[in-house]
């Protein structure tokens, strides 16, 4: 801009009768060398002369170099404040543009369709509503009447998913079966050890849990049906010898000394599926053995001891703890401590008991403030709710899915169990030098997000192809599994109960590793990935939240004639169960329970069950099948042999990686 005064004020006040800076900048002459912005003077009214070529003057050689510096800074902070402003509108461009582009019509479809279901769910709702109040209140005067009835003894219905285990079949009865082994040397006495172990069993598990004051006296109530609905009774005359005896003989040879593993799998196939004791309305047995198993390497024998346990007393993450914290070699800290004489009269004792609740009383407060939420509470609060809101959103296009899904069709998936049951294992010796569970670790690592589970499952799947084009010419391309998890932690105090859930999932079956295949590693890793996205896509579900709220709340609303039709499963062909053990070993006097293995009942018409445990860092497994899609043992070793084969396998894959 050119001045039209010839007296030029400051830079200051000039800029002062402007009206916007940046239409001072864009009225400015850009053309010219040096400072722009300001007034100009001309020349003969600049003090000190003339330069040739020129008769205008910026005056921003009028500015101090305090108020350039300050003029630069406005400037600069404008700039990037125009700068931030449009990255921010180009991010969110970007961003819609982004979401836009990756949704494809399968998605919108399917948005649609949980939409349409949820409205025409909306409209029954209050005919639901109805059914579902009709039958709580139903509930609630069965529990009254059962309550006059029996009295004191009566000790409430079953409660959530101890009815779902509550109600079977004679082929397929709820029980978890557990076994360990407990070592002796060869060359003692072997009829001793379990004589002393089946006392030392008695006297802990009467010491600890059958006392006056029992810390879990679920354990001892009896399971019965009336009315249409379970419900718990202490009427029991059961002692501890009835509860903790030893396992019946078998049959030897006139030549034979010692059991080997096969006729233990015999006689587990036989034992699993039986009743307990009181016509099935016991929850639990301790079964010792006196026959023991040889290990000829290490010159030691092996007793089993079985523990038999029914589901409805609580899942396999709370029996395993109850079995572990009853009977194993530990100090149980009394409940009460009562004061000596010599504390009572201390004095120095009685002030200090009078400072500690002065300490208490101030404690209020800070516990009135510890109970405000944090931000972090606040937000994780928040995720939940809406958590909670898509999952009512989903759970009737779930239903929907459920009701719409293809029965599987293959060799091992029964229209029909039988009561009879096939039991193998494989154990992981600790003496070995396997490292299964670090071969399982080290495969899920090659793929970022892989889980344990997706490695052995990609193991599993290899083992059951192998196993399906043996006894069929048509091998599927995949098969369903159930999977169970629990969808709450563990509290530090043990309570017997069921908190978990079940899902559905879809296994590919593929061909094992080809060791001679130069891609064998590209192979692993795609068969891998295919396993993953199926686990990926169940887990970001609200498969198991929807299942959990059924078995938690529904279940038990429902009279067992009802209930039984109502839980029939027929989609899965195998249940799989991945449990986490200790991995320290627990002694009981003083020697270590060895080689733990469990297996699950079978569920509905699911005949398989297929069990991980890892214990003391190794890897056990277990297979329970009926006997209508599994006909012997060896049948179903033969899966997990393969299992461990292929996991061998990957190992080998891994090292020439």
């Amino acid at each position: 801009m050119i001045s039209t005064n010839d007296s030029a004020p400051t830079w200051f006040q000039w800029a002062s009768d402007q009206r916007f800076l940046w239409e001072v900048i864009s009225r400015s002459n850009c053309s010219h060398v040096g400072p722009t912005i300001g007034p100009l003077v001309t020349l003969k009214d600049r003090p000190g002369g003339s330069v040739a070529g020129s008769e205008l003057v910026s005056v921003g050689t009028m500015l101090s170099s305090a108020q350039l510096g300050l003029l630069t800074g406005v400037l600069m902070i404008m700039f990037i404040r125009h700068k931030l402003t449009r990255l921010r509108e180009e991010s969110a461009e970007s961003k819609a543009y982004n979401f836009l582009k990756q949704l494809n019509m399968a998605e919108v479809r399917r948005f649609l369709f949980v939409l349409v279901t949820f409205l025409q769910f909306a409209i029954i709702s209050p005919i639901l509503l109805l059914v579902f109040f009709a039958f709580r209140l139903y509930r609630a005067t069965v529990g009254i009447i059962l309550s006059w009835r029996h009295g004191a003894h009566f000790k409430g219905l079953l409660d959530g998913a101890d009815v779902v285990w509550a109600i079977e079949r004679d082929n397929s009865r709820g029980m978890i079966n557990i076994m360990a082994y407990i070592e002796e040397s060869a060359n003692g006495q072997d009829s001793s050890t379990s004589a002393e172990m089946l006392l030392v069993l008695r006297k802990r598990i009467s010491s600890r849990l059958m006392g006056a004051i029992r810390s879990h006296p679920k354990m001892f109530w009896l399971r019965k049906l009336e009315l249409g609905y379970y419900y718990w009774s202490d009427l029991s005359d059961l002692t501890i010898e009835d509860y903790i005896r030893y396992l019946e003989y078998i049959p030897l040879e006139s030549d034979e000394r010692y059991i080997d593993e096969r006729k233990l799998r015999s006689l587990m196939s036989e034992i699993n599926n039986r009743y307990l004791l009181r016509s099935h309305t016991a929850s639990w047995e301790i079964l010792v053995g006196r026959q023991p198993l040889l290990d000829e390497k290490r010159n030691v024998l092996r007793f089993p001891v079985i523990f038999r346990v029914h589901h409805s007393l609580g899942d396999g993450v709370a029996l395993l703890r109850l079995l572990l914290e009853s009977i194993v070699d530990k100090e149980v800290p009394s409940r009460w401590k009562r004061l000596s004489n010599f504390k009572a009269m201390n004095l120095e004792y009685r002030i200090q008991q009078n400072a500690n609740r002065f300490l208490q009383q101030r404690s209020l407060i800070e516990k009135l403030y510890q109970r405000i939420p944090t931000a972090r509470q606040i937000y994780t609060w928040k995720r939940q709710q809406l958590q909670l809101l898509w999952t009512i959103f989903t759970a009737p296009a779930f239903f929907h899915d459920v009701s719409a899904r293809a029965v599987d069709h293959n060799c091992i998936h029964a229209s029909e169990l039988s009561n009879q049951k096939v039991v193998s294992w494989i154990h992981e010796e600790e003496h070995s030098d396997t490292h299964w569970v670090e071969v399982i670790k080290r495969t899920k690592q090659q793929l970022p997000g892989a889980r344990f589970s997706d490695a052995f499952l990609t193991a599993l799947s290899s083992s059951l192809q192998k196993y399906l084009s043996r006894k069929t010419d048509q091998v599927p391309e995949d098969i369903t599994v159930v999977l169970p998890t629990r969808v709450e932690r563990e509290s530090p105090q043990l309570k017997l109960h069921n908190k978990f859930s079940v899902a559905l999932q879809t296994l590919p079956i593929t061909t094992g590793i080809d060791l001679s295949d130069p891609n064998r590693m590209q192979t692993l890793m795609a068969r891998l990935n295919d396993v993953k996205q199926h686990s990926d896509a169940l887990r970001s579900s609200p498969d198991y939240m929807i299942n959990y709220w059924i078995m938690n709340t529904v279940a038990c609303l429902f009279p067992d004639n009802l209930l039984r039709k109502i839980l029939n499963s027929a989609h899965s062909t195998m249940a799989i169960s991945n449990l986490p053990g200790p991995q320290q070993k627990p002694q009981i006097n003083g020697r270590e329970l060895k080689n733990l293995s469990f297996w699950i009942p079978n569920i509905g018409q699911t005949a398989v069950g297929l069990t991980l445990l890892t214990y003391g860092g190794k890897l056990q497994l277990g297979i329970l099948a009926d006997r209508a899609v599994i006909a012997s043992e060896d049948d179903a070793h033969s899966i997990l042999a393969e299992t461990i084969a292929e996991i061998e396998r990957m190992g080998v894959v891994l090292k020439g990686e």
